[in-house]
């Protein structure tokens, strides 16, 4: 059997090697082939340590993605929870994003709410709710370094949560029972104006509030106000290509309007 030293220099080798090799993928916009060597908790010590190194060369970290959030597809990839991962200033888009650097990119429609005030850890739903300062319709751009887009959860949390870039539509002030009844939003995702899929509120975690909640039970500071909290896609995630046009279009309610996001 091994020694807890040599458990442990074993452990600390392989992420390194992970660590570097994403290091490596991210400065060449490559992919690299999942080993599935790591743990979840792996996988985030190695995604704060790149988190670190991005609030160090003066990015700002403005709120927080949940990626994982549709339950029906945790058997499938071995989970039990979502994750979450950093979103920043530097990462926030307008109408346009520039498809050199991205790797892999694939589109996800999602519901952005933004916070009035500090909420405590394990604050409950109501309470949340009547935090909730806005809600939008965004569009998150997902990228991965792993070939293919094969990796286990851990990895992808490794790999910066795979977050490129957040598309905010406009910020809609709503009272807290339309915050609880996100759980029935409906959406389409069009490409170029041709409807590709259809996402629903229900299937983030059972909605948008819901969401938000299983983050909290996970942070134990809670969230100060003014933070972005993305919830998770509320469809399948879409690959993109140069010159396209996506569009995150509510249909219930219509009144958060629509996004629209160019690769150029």
């Amino acid at each position: 059997m091994k020694s807890r030293a040599s458990q442990r220099a074993h452990t600390a080798g392989v992420l390194h090697t992970v660590q570097e090799s994403l290091a490596w993928a991210r400065s060449a916009g490559a992919t690299i082939s999942s080993q599935r060597a790591i743990t979840m908790p792996e996988g985030y010590q190695i995604g704060e340590a790149f988190a670190r190194e991005r609030l160090a060369a003066g990015w700002h970290r403005v709120g927080w993605k949940l990626g994982f959030t549709n339950q029906s597809q945790w058997a499938m990839l071995g989970l039990d929870q979502p994750f979450h991962s950093p979103v920043y200033s530097e990462t926030l888009a307008a109408d346009r994003i520039d498809f050199d650097g991205l790797v892999q990119p694939r589109i996800e429609p999602e519901i952005v709410l933004g916070l009035a005030h500090d909420l405590e850890q394990g604050s409950e739903l109501d309470a949340i709710a009547a935090a909730v300062a806005w809600v939008a319709v965004g569009l998150e751009v997902v990228h991965c370094h792993f070939e293919g887009w094969k990796m286990s959860p851990a990895e992808a949390v490794a790999d910066a949560g795979l977050h490129a870039a957040l598309a905010i539509g406009p910020r809609r002030k709503v009272p807290p029972d339309e915050v609880r009844g996100l759980s029935a939003y409906e959406c389409d995702l069009l490409c170029n104006g041709k409807p590709v899929s259809r996402g629903r509120g229900r299937d983030v975690l059972g909605g948008p509030l819901e969401a938000l909640g299983w983050l909290l039970r996970g942070l134990p500071s809670g969230l100060p106000g003014g933070e972005i909290i993305t919830t998770g896609t509320l469809s399948r995630a879409e690959p993109v290509l140069r010159g396209q046009r996506w569009t995150h279009r509510a249909l219930q309610p219509r009144v958060l309007g629509a996004v629209e996001l160019l690769f150029s």
